[in-house]
């Protein structure tokens, strides 16, 4: 009888997978030995990591009746007896281990058994997760950053900023005194110096072209006037050390530290003020005051822009749900080498309930920005983001398909959430999806069912607005067991039935894509990341790159 091929088709056009068998059926299954694991059970989560005991069964195949070789879990020989029972002792990580059994007879045939265990603590999510993100940069960073500093000082509306400063000056009482207001300050240039050291920040400004527009309401012989003034200068400097403190969801303060101000031909028109006031105002006290002043709170809203657009909560919407978001500086160091920000960070979906996360302990990720800038994530941010989409069965998905013995693939998720965690083969960080329910039907009636298991590798993209980045996910590696609480009637293999999944959870990952990707990754104000690459280090997604 000549051979056939079962097509299986997305519904969006895609070519699922392509099967050869030598009868109309899909072909004979093979005949691996009959493996049951029993402990642990699929989706255990335990208390902490260590050694946890893999036991089962494993008997020939009735059919080929080769004789049993071994039993390999996770690369340790398993204890095979007798009547067939095995054990073995594995280790077991901090998060996410997948348990991979492996039985194989003489004939070289093997059967797969894969399920996960998640070590750690459970925690009800949405609470702020201590030192989520941490951000380093090295001096160039900060020598960028005084660029784009230099340009929004440049663009600042100084007059603005001052107005809730005004008056300027208050000095003598009603027969002799002055009230100085700035009606307008203006200046043609600015250039911003911001150098890490030890303790701070050393700061610098040179403002060039100053003209500032004022008037004076005042008293001589307890007899009031007013008269307006203008003060020009060729360039004011101004240095000193910025002091930068966390300050809770606001982000953070900023303080000028022993300021020191000159001022190059400093010009004063007020030809229209008695000379009393004149002699009562100091012109050049004014302008150091509001120079001084104006630098001040200008660095506020620059500092937490350029170090992670921070300030105050927010409402992100994500797969259709509202998250609230906030985030907050615990930590904030600088060395002649640059400089290290901690940030404390909540995201709560609303309306949720009754769930929980697995949390493992952070270490302190190395911190290394090379030329750039390095940005750490903790993995427990994600994963109790994961655990509330997870509980909200966003993630569930039914993929229709086309032809062959069944005609949609249903995938739900387990008893435990996906998980970012540690691969202790190369110790990178790599997103679990564990022991998720897959479920194949024909015309509505279920056909087969299955266990799936999967880990995909983290990538790093440029978010929309190019000047940060975002999490994302590459290929998946998956492994699907065929679970007997449905007869498989599709009488396809393990391995057949994992290419038809691996093509059918595309939006599933794309999902988890977008649900990464909301997570607010600190940026620099102007800046982008460049030649970004990613990796792991003591529960942190490490991500560097150089900036532009």
């Amino acid at each position: 009888m000549p051979a056939m091929r079962n097509l299986l088709t997305v519904t969006a056009g895609l070519t699922l997978l392509a099967f050869s068998a030598c009868t109309d059926a899909p072909g004979a299954l093979p005949e691996p030995p009959v493996l049951k694991v029993t402990s642990p059970k699929r989706s255990t989560v335990q208390g902490s990591a260590g050694a946890i005991m893999v036991a089962g069964t494993v008997t020939p195949n009735v059919n080929t009746k080769s004789a049993l070789k071994s039993v390999v879990v996770n690369g340790v020989t398993a204890t095979l007896n007798a009547d067939g029972t095995f054990q073995a002792s594995v280790q077991v990580q901090p998060g996410a281990t997948l348990i991979e059994t492996v039985a194989t007879d003489d004939a070289g045939t093997v059967a797969h058994d894969t399920r996960s265990v998640e070590a750690g603590e459970l925690r009800d999510p949405g609470q702020s997760v201590a030192n989520a993100l941490a951000v380093a940069l090295s001096t160039n960073a900060f020598a960028k950053i005084s660029d784009v500093g230099s340009q929004m000082m440049k663009a600042e509306d100084f007059t603005k900023l001052l107005k809730p400063m005004q008056p300027m000056l208050d000095k003598g009482g009603s027969c002799l005194g002055a009230k100085a207001y700035i009606d307008s300050l203006t200046i043609t240039d600015a250039h911003l110096s911001l150098v890490p050291q030890d303790g701070g920040l050393m700061f610098a400004i040179e403002l060039d072209g100053l003209d500032v527009k004022a008037h004076a309401d005042y008293h001589v012989a307890c007899i009031g006037g007013s008269n307006s003034f203008e003060i020009t200068a060729d360039a004011v400097y101004v240095a000193g050390t910025l002091d930068v403190t966390p300050n809770g969801m606001m982000g953070f303060d900023t303080k000028l530290v022993n300021p020191d101000v000159q001022i190059t031909n400093l010009n004063v028109s007020a030809s229209g003020l008695p000379g009393a006031i004149l002699d009562l105002i100091d012109m050049n006290g004014l302008i150091t005051f509001a120079i001084e002043k104006g630098a001040e709170m200008f660095m506020g809203p620059m500092i937490n822009k350029a170090l992670g657009a921070l300030g105050g909560p927010q409402k992100l919407n994500v797969l259709g749900k509202t998250i609230d978001v906030q985030v907050a500086p615990s930590d904030v160091q600088f060395t002649s080498e640059g400089g290290r920000i901690v940030l404390d960070t909540m995201m709560a979906i609303e309306g949720l309930k009754n769930v929980q996360f697995v949390f493992t302990p952070n270490g302190s990720p190395a911190m290394d920005p090379g030329q750039g800038m390095a940005l750490g994530l903790a993995d427990d941010l994600a994963n109790d983001l994961l655990s509330q989409v997870t509980a909200l069965g966003l993630l569930n998905i039914s993929m229709p398909t086309t032809g062959g013995t069944f005609d949609s693939v249903t995938m739900q998720a387990g008893g435990s959430p996906p998980m970012i965690s540690g691969d202790p083969s190369d110790g990178k960080l790599r997103l679990i999806l564990p022991d998720m329910k897959v479920t194949f039907t024909q015309a509505g009636a279920p056909v087969a069912s299955g266990a799936l298991n999967a880990k995909i590798d983290l990538q790093v993209a440029p978010s929309n607005n190019g000047y940060t980045v975002a999490i994302a996910l590459g290929k998946p590696e998956l492994s699907i067991d065929v679970t007997d609480d449905i007869p498989n009637e599709t009488r396809f293999a393990d391995k057949d039935l994992s290419t038809a999944v691996e093509l059918a959870m595309g939006s599933q990952i794309a999902s988890i894509s977008a649900l990464l990707g909301a997570v607010p990754l600190p940026s620099l104000a102007g800046l982008q990341m460049k030649n970004l690459s990613v990796g792991g280090d003591a529960g942190y997604v490490m991500v560097k790159g150089d900036l532009q």
